[in-house]
């Protein structure tokens, strides 16, 4: 050892090959434990990309009827906050009964 320290990529690299199982988890987990943490962030950032722009075109088309002529003012906060929402829903999340009630205890304040 000559007292330099190795580069993360390259230290990674010099590791046995082995079955991880979820990768996203085995280089989180190299990112909280500060192993290789900007290697981490960057494998992290690679394997989160979605793997056709489907799922991108589908948040612009879910965030163009959002955003309509006559809602462009929303705040961004209320933009997420009603996309997420509608996801939950379309994903039967969301107990149709509990947001009645919700609802109806909102108006009666």
């Amino acid at each position: 050892a000559t007292g330099v320290p190795i580069d993360q990529l390259e230290a990674y690299l010099a590791e046995e090959t082995f079955d991880c199982g979820d990768p996203i988890r085995w280089w989180y987990d190299k990112l909280t434990s500060n192993q290789w943490p900007e290697l981490a962030r960057m494998a992290l950032d690679y394997l989160s990309i979605p793997a056709t722009s489907v799922d991108v075109e589908r948040a612009f088309s879910v965030g163009r009827q959002t955003v309509s002529l006559y809602r462009h003012s929303l705040s961004s906060d209320t933009i997420r906050a009603s996309i997420v929402f509608g996801n939950r829903c379309k994903e039967n999340l969301v107990d149709d009964r509990e947001l009645v009630e919700l609802l109806r205890e909102k108006a009666q304040r």
